[in-house]
């Protein structure tokens, strides 16, 4: 047993402590707003605590080693929280984008700050590609990807629900709205983006077919409200009446999750840890900056 989990609670660093699940690397369940809805205007009453902006900022300031957090106690665990974790926060972010990208459709233009805060949300995404796919390929291959299977056995990102307003933009379709030096900017983050996906399931799935283009032969399945709910129930998420502070909230405590990860662990695959955390450092800093 871990130092951590052998300390009295009043003896440990409190900006230190693991608190996401149960235990340390465990999984909690996302609530999110209902696709193609915005997120309320408040909370409901009592449901997720206020967003911890300094804790996750601490968080993501540890260095090697300086977590408090054991690591983990096989791959599987790691690789598990890491792949279920690292997709609800590329949930959160895609709504996050969404809220953005449709205000600047709405206008028709976007200013300066929407579209610095669209890059660092899309650079977000980009770490959290690396890091749910920093497993093994042999994990991959033997835990993750059997999982998926047994869902269904064409699962498929496309499936998700908070991707599809954003699927012509993360494609590389530019919209009128992004115009300018910040317009390029967030252009080159998306390019960014579609190469990593790129590189991380060239590295994952060799052969180079996705289950859902495996099973093309035989199970001919498009997105559909049924798929988008077999896709959050993987991902251990349910649809609610969700105020944007939850939103926001559920997001910094995954943050925090991922930086503690990072700092006892390591990335473990071919990014840099580094690379990861100064992205989710923007990542932060938009979502305090919204507050």
């Amino acid at each position: 047993m871990s130092d951590l989990r052998m300390r009295e609670p009043e003896t440990r660093p409190a900006h230190l402590d693991w608190d996401f699940g149960d235990f340390p690397y465990g999984l909690e369940p996302l609530l999110m707003p209902v696709a193609g809805q915005p997120a309320a205007a408040a909370s409901l009453p009592g449901l997720l605590p206020a967003a911890d902006i300094a804790r996750t900022l601490a968080a993501l300031d540890l260095p090697p080693g300086g977590s408090g957090a054991a690591p983990a106690d096989d791959t599987d665990t790691l690789y598990w929280f890491r792949w279920i974790t690292g997709h609800q926060v590329t949930m959160l972010l895609w709504h996050l984008m969404t809220e953005l990208a449709a205000g600047a459709a709405e206008t028709g233009a976007a200013d300066e700050r929407t579209l610095a805060h669209l890059e660092a949300c899309t650079d977000g995404y980009t770490a959290m590609l690396d890091y749910t796919g920093s497993c093994p390929p042999e994990i991959y291959r033997t835990l993750i990807r059997p999982r998926m299977y047994l869902h269904h056995r064409a699962f498929s990102g496309l499936w998700a629900a908070d991707f599809v307003p954003l699927r012509r933009l993360l494609r590389g379709q530019r919209p009128p709205w992004m115009a300018g030096p910040s317009g390029n900017r967030l252009s080159a983050a998306v390019a960014r983006s579609r190469t990593q996906h790129e590189v991380v399931a060239a590295r994952l799935v060799p052969a180079g077919a996705s289950l859902l283009q495996q099973s093309a032969a035989t199970t001919a399945v498009r997105p559909t409200p049924r798929t988008a709910a077999l896709f959050d129930s993987f991902f251990l998420t349910a649809r609610a009446l969700v105020g944007r502070d939850a939103v926001v909230a559920q997001l910094l405590h995954r943050v925090r999750a991922v930086a503690l990860d990072l700092a006892a662990n390591g990335c473990g695959g071919p990014t840099a840890t580094g690379e990861i955390v100064a992205s989710l450092r923007r990542v932060v800093a938009y979502a305090g900056s919204t507050r």
